[in-house]
């Protein structure tokens, strides 16, 4: 019971006394700041996935999974500066392009030459195929036996949409997804097209026929992009279609994106009974704007400010981590050099000086391009090399400690030389563990970017330092001050922080720097 009491009373103790820290620590301004700065960013951490629902390293290859945005996008702010240029901002157009419901075809405007029981039925939903995802939009032409040829029937199933910026798109990639069963008594011909409503101007993209039944999902080649098939275009269509989404989208209007299907009934004489179905799926168009999100775009098209949020992770991590492994490297050397003395002394303080007198950053460039760039290869080195300074100050102190009266007495009761460390030694010297671990992540932070900023970052990640390297190494990026200047700022703001709260815990726990509240 006595035993179980005192337990109880040095954990009242402690928490007593951990409450009379945290009374004097809010008094202190520049912790606080600290803290308010830090918990600034680690709200922005912790809630990524929330804030943005981008991918920060992906870049998107497949035409079925276009990008967020065009590349090197504005920010939508930038349109409020004093420079008063104009800018577009993306538009989707189409709700649901893949057909997940049998309501999104309603989305849609359907017209047919010959319609009824022969000709071409109205649309109708697919609920158990698709060509992603389950889901599509279906059109049958048929011809009974006694019935004449048809000769050429087409079906258009187009979205019409306003364009209401005053500027250009920069941008704009279509979809569509098409299968064809057909005896190959009806050639089916696909053509997707966009035009400005009326007919004035009008871009036919794709034209395909299908003499028989295919076996996949076909798309459009060439991809519906008006980016990628800038020669195509410029070679079908003229000079003046080398930048179609200029010519296309000129002025404020009502635009129609679609897919024409002609049904070919010349083939097959009187007498037979003839059908063709089309399923048509992901028949979208997207418009990419000169501006995007918070902080624009990047060379490829991915969201900025995504990379800026994930980047406080990385930070984080690689700052928490390496310091408090070189901080624990540090304190286990220099208490065991200062206590121990004599020989280990020599030997750990000779390869701390060794170690001290290499130059940082040489070292790291050649250790992590040998070890190859990986944030936990980062924090490995920075481990190895981070604890030096600190293990040295630590031995000083210990150095000191080891003649006080309290260590000769446990040392006159018999007490072993760990237990001197561990009870009497070690927490004398966590003053100094809490400043040095405080103030040692800014080395860890800055560390991590100057590297990613060489060139030497892990490419499975984004972090600030790669984001300042992208922006170095494009043609454009150095006049992006959007997309420079944040990456910067935030690592200088979260060095702060730590710096804030390695001086606030100096005030607090030196005595001779101490404050009467």
């Amino acid at each position: 019971m006595k035993h179980l009491s005192a337990r109880r009373a040095k954990i009242a103790f402690e928490i007593k006394r951990f409450i009379g820290f945290m009374k004097i620590f809010t008094r202190n301004k520049r912790g606080m700041l600290g803290i308010i700065i830090l918990l600034s960013f680690g709200i922005l951490a912790l809630t990524a996935p929330i804030l943005t629902p981008h991918d920060p390293i992906t870049i998107p290859t497949h035409p079925s999974v276009p990008p967020v945005a065009d590349r090197y996008s504005k920010p939508v702010w930038y349109k409020y500066l004093p420079v008063q240029e104009e800018v577009s901002e993306n538009l989707e157009p189409i709700k649901d392009p893949g057909f997940n419901t049998e309501a999104s075809l309603g989305d849609f405007s359907f017209v047919a030459s010959v319609t009824g029981q022969s000709g071409v039925s109205n649309l109708q939903f697919v609920s158990d195929f698709g060509y992603r995802e389950e889901g599509c939009a279906k059109m049958v032409f048929s011809r009974e036996t006694t019935e004449n040829s048809f000769g050429l029937v087409t079906a258009n199933l187009t979205k019409v949409f306003d364009y209401p910026f005053s500027a250009p798109p920069r941008r704009f990639i279509g979809l569509v997804a098409i299968w064809v069963e057909s005896s190959g008594d009806v050639p089916v011909t696909v053509n997707v097209f966009l035009e400005k409503d009326g007919g004035e101007r009008r871009l036919n993209w794709w034209n395909q026929t299908f003499n028989t039944t295919v076996t996949e999902w076909v798309l459009p080649d060439p991809t519906v992009d008006s980016y990628v098939e800038k020669a195509w275009l410029k070679e079908r269509f003229g000079l003046n279609w080398l930048f179609p989404s200029t010519v296309m989208f000129s002025e404020q209007a009502d635009y129609r994106y679609g897919v024409e299907i002609m049904f070919n009934d010349t083939q097959s004489p009187i007498g037979e009974e003839v059908e063709a179905t089309v399923y048509i799926d992901d028949l979208d168009i997207q418009l990419f704007g000169t501006s995007f999100g918070v902080l624009g775009t990047d060379q490829y098209g991915r969201d900025i400010f995504t990379q800026l949020v994930y980047g406080a992770r990385i930070s984080l991590v690689v700052g928490l981590l390496a310091a408090t492994f070189s901080t624990g490297v540090g304190l286990i050397v220099g208490l065991v050099a200062g206590y121990m003395g004599k020989f280990v002394d020599q030997i750990l303080m000779r390869f701390t000086d060794m170690l001290l007198v290499i130059p940082d950053t040489p070292l790291y460039i050649v250790l992590m391009a040998v070890l190859s760039p990986s944030v936990w290869n980062l924090i490995l080195l920075i481990t190895m090399i981070g604890w030096t300074g600190f293990a040295r100050i630590v031995r000083s102190q210990v150095l000191s400690l080891r003649e006080r009266p309290f260590v000769e007495a446990a040392r006159a009761v018999g007490a072993g030389k760990f237990r001197i460390i561990l009870r009497h030694i070690l927490p004398n010297v966590m003053s100094l563990v809490y400043v040095t671990l405080a103030t040692s992540v800014p080395y860890a932070i800055v560390s991590e970017a100057w590297l990613s900023w060489l060139g030497l970052y892990d490419p499975t990640i984004m972090t600030w330092g790669r984001m300042l390297h992208d922006a170095q190494n494009t043609p454009q990026g150095i006049k992006m001050w959007w997309w420079i200047v944040p990456p910067g700022i935030c690592i200088a703001l979260i060095s702060l922080s730590f710096i804030l709260l390695g001086y606030a815990l100096d005030e607090i726990l030196n005595p001779k720097l101490r404050k009467r509240y």
